[in-house]
Parts: C-alpha cells; structure tokens; sequence
C-alpha cells in the first residue's frame, strides 16, 4: 500500500508569530487496484490558507426579507399577548421564543441545536432588536409545553394567516377547499411520547394536516399517536379547519371540505353539513359502495362521458352518476372507470377490463356537472400533497424532536408558520417564477445567501455578491417587504 504525506497549512487567528505548518498522513487506498495512484492530481483546485477572521459576513442574507415579514405581521407581540410563555426578570418571552423557532426552520433547521444558524455578529445586526435565546432556552419552551401552550400557539398561528391574507397573500373570492388529511412522521429515540407502531410496521405519529387547497396555506395541524386510526376525530379536525380561515373569507367563499377514504363517515357529512360547506368524499369500497357501481356499470342506458384533464395513468377514463343514500342523506354518487394498466395488479372489483373510483357528493347538478366535480376532487393530489411534501423535506415536520408529546406538537406549529411564512414570502415579493417554488430553492435563491454587513454614513448596509444572480429581485422584495402594511 502507498501512503503519503502532504503539508497543510492552516491560519490560526489567535498564533501571533504567524502561520503554523504540520503533516496531515492521507487516508491509502484500502486495496490494490489496476489504477494509478498519483502523488497529486493533474489539475488542483487552489490551496488557500484558511482562517476565521469576519465577523461582518453572514450566511443567511434572507434573515433581511423574512424578518421584515414578521416584524410587519407583528408575530413577537402578538405571541406575547397571548401570554405563549410566562417569564420571569430578565427572562425571554414567549414571542421571542417562538420566533427563534421559526427563523431557525426557515433557515433550514431541523433540530433545536440548528439556531447556530442565526449565530453570528453579522446576523445579529440583521436581527435588529430581536434577540436569540440559546438552544437551551429554546428546549426548555418547547420542552416544557402543554396543550394550552399549544393551543395559544394554534391562535397565534391563526392570527399570521389573517393578517398575511389581509396583506394580499389569500386566495380570490368565490371557491375554498379545504383538504384535511393525515400524514406519517417517523420519531427516533427512545421514550418518545405517542411514538407507535403504525400500520407500515415503523415507529412513527400520525398528525393531521388542514390545507388550504387554493393557496397551500396550512390552516391546522393537530399531533396524534403513531397508532391512530386516518379516520379518528377527522370530523372535529374539520372544525378547527374551517376555525381557521379568516372571516372575510369565511362568510364570503363557498367552502368545499374534499377528503379521502378516511373521511367516508356520517360524522364528517354532518360537519361539512353544519358549516354549510360543499363536500366530496372518496368514497370506501364496501358491499353496500361495490353494490351500487356494479349496478351502474351493469346498466345499458348508463351515460360514461370523458373525464377531464384524464392523462398519464388515467388516460381514457370515463364518468358517470347515480343517486345514492349515505348518512340518510340522498347524495350523488360519482363513479370514474380506467382501463387497468398492462401488467397491473387486478382487483376483485375489476369489471370487464375496467376498475372504478367512486365519490359521494353533495352538489346539486344545477352548480356541477360530474366531471368538474370528479376534476376538482382529484386536485387533491395537487396543493395538499405538496403541502405535506414540503413541510416534511423543508421545514421540520420530518420527525419529532423532543420526548413531550405537546414539546413535538409546538415544534411542528412553528413548522406550519414557517412553511407559511416561506410561501407568504414568495407570493408578495417575489417574481412569478418563484411563487410555488419549494424550499430548497428559496433558500439557494434568496435566504442562505451570504453578505456583508456593514455601517456606512450611520446606515446598516447589506452587501450582496456582485455575481450574486438575484440581487435585483432581492432588492425589489425588499422593498416590498417594508411597503406591507404593519400590524400591532
């Protein structure tokens, strides 16, 4: 074996009498192989001499647009109003608790231990009067929570969404789905409080997620065990999402609840029915479901008309209707039929080549004809899906940090402000290109963006890259930003 030794040189900035050298043994090849090994590569990249010297470089330019973001929908005083966390002398609040929290996943935190994100001299003069308690203080509020502290959390959370769609960031009057769903988040570690075997065999909690399906803006978010059922008190979850949209849009929207298999229950009907909402319920296949698409399938005099937007794995498919009592309500049944896929796995179910979909439905056919129904039930793979998506890869929903059962709940509420405080971000400030875009690229594009900071004239300045690509649209939102109307 070869092995060989090269000479690093490394700037310590507290070594006075200047730089140190010393011998660094390289890792050998750990078995004989055809290639060539080689002293050096042909083509190096340059050897500079590395050292910690900058205090007025940040790493996270972003903290600039979105603290202006939450200064202007006031998320510390309203927190503090609502007492989120008592304190004593000297103490940190409740509000500015939370907003560390939050900041730290917008920056791309997944643990409590990542607010040195917001480490920094530099960041700390972009954070303003806003101080960062330690990662300490952070476990103890988080650590400590109970369910009232979760539920003022929720009402905070509510407030930021009523005011942001004050600002603009609401979806357009007429139509608002709301997508109640359940979703799977693997926990590690032991003694975690509601960490269960799920129906996958893995240890995980099972929260439910409310979404706003015309925007993606989460509405509600509430922490189960690992072990509860998709179907356990959705119906009350429901209610907490209807809670949550503004009043505004509340009494002036048509509101349609649109919910999967899980919601195939009389209890979500009478919610639904209560709020005075439309609903579209995937339907469950039992005998009763199985009866009732037969017969329409067996009919002769059966209309199947095409389904819209039917491509990829639905290409082809077909729609038709029938009367069908549920809940002792009389409601339209919405079967969709697809050719099964070559080589796909069959289903008892399957009828001559064909396999079916079925939703129950309250619209009368005078405000909806079957296939715009059947569409617009479909488009809950769309917003909802990738709300969830997004909340899991970007902002901390993908496990459960704390042993606390309501610790990990108000962890995951600072998930859902800081997914909506990124899309809130993207709508009112940046170009259109960026308005869906996911969290990854926001950070690349515009928050994990080094600067310097520095004062000049008696003015604290931020100053980009020069081969920065998106310094004019920083500086564009920026202002945009401080153009918002500011809340108390």
């Amino acid at each position: 074996m070869l092995l060989y030794l090269q000479r690093c040189v490394y700037q310590d900035p507290s070594d006075t009498a200047g730089r140190s050298t010393y011998q660094v043994k390289i890792t050998p090849v750990l078995f004989d192989i055809k290639d060539t090994v080689i002293a050096r590569p042909e083509r190096r990249v340059a050897h500079p001499v590395v050292s910690a010297t900058e205090d007025d470089i940040t790493g996270i330019a972003g903290v600039a647009l979105w603290g202006e973001l939450l200064d202007h929908l006031g998320l510390v005083a309203e927190s503090d109003r609502r007492q989120l966390r008592p304190i004593g002398p000297g103490g940190y609040s409740g509000g500015e608790c939370y907003r560390a929290v939050v900041e730290t996943q917008l920056a791309g935190g997944d643990f409590i231990s990542d607010r040195s994100l917001l480490d920094g001299e530099a960041t700390a003069r972009l954070r303003g009067e806003h101080s960062l308690p330690s990662g300490t203080t952070l476990w103890r509020f988080l650590a400590g929570a109970d369910l009232g502290r979760v539920r003022r959390a929720e009402a905070v959370n509510r407030a930021m969404l009523r005011r942001a769609w004050a600002m603009g960031a609401g979806p357009a009057p007429g139509l608002l789905t709301i997508d109640p769903d359940a979703t799977y988040v693997s926990t590690y570690g032991p003694k975690k409080e509601g960490s269960r075997f799920s129906y996958k065999g893995e240890v995980q909690m099972s929260p439910l997620v409310g979404v706003c399906g015309e925007t993606g803006d989460l509405l509600a978010l509430r922490a189960r065990g690992g072990n509860a059922s998709p179907r356990k008190k959705l119906a009350s979850f429901v209610d907490e999402c209807v809670a949550a949209v503004p009043e505004p849009w509340r009494s002036s929207s048509q509101l349609w609840v649109r919910v999967d298999s899980a919601g195939y229950s009389a209890a979500v009907v009478n919610v639904a029915t209560r709020h005075g909402a439309a609903f579209s319920i995937t339907c469950l296949k039992d005998r009763k479901v199985q009866a009732a698409i037969f017969e329409l399938a067996s009919d002769p005099n059966t209309v199947w008309r095409p389904a819209l937007c039917a491509d990829g794995e639905i290409a082809g498919a077909e729609i038709a209707e029938c009367t069908y009592v549920f809940a002792r309500r009389t409601l339209r049944m919405i079967v969709r039929r697809q050719r099964t896929a070559a080589g796909a796995q069959l289903s008892f179910d399957d009828l001559d080549g064909w396999r079916f979909h079925a939703i129950v439905t309250n619209i009368p056919f005078i405000f909806g004809d079957a296939a715009s129904i059947e569409h617009h039930h479909r488009l809950r793979g769309g917003a909802p899906e990738e709300a969830i998506r997004q909340l899991k890869n970007d902002f901390g929903l993908n496990h459960a940090p704390l042993q606390n059962f309501f610790g990990n709940w108000l962890w995951w509420c600072a998930s859902a402000l800081a997914y909506n405080v990124a899309r809130w971000l993207r709508v009112l400030s940046l170009p259109e290109p960026f308005a869906t875009c996911r969290g990854k690229r926001l950070r690349l594009s515009f928050l994990n963006v080094p600067a310097r900071v520095t004062m000049s004239g008696r003015q604290l300045r931020l100053r980009l890259p020069r081969a920065y690509a998106h310094a004019k649209d920083f500086v564009v939102a920026l202002a945009r930003m401080r153009a918002l109307p500011a809340f108390a």
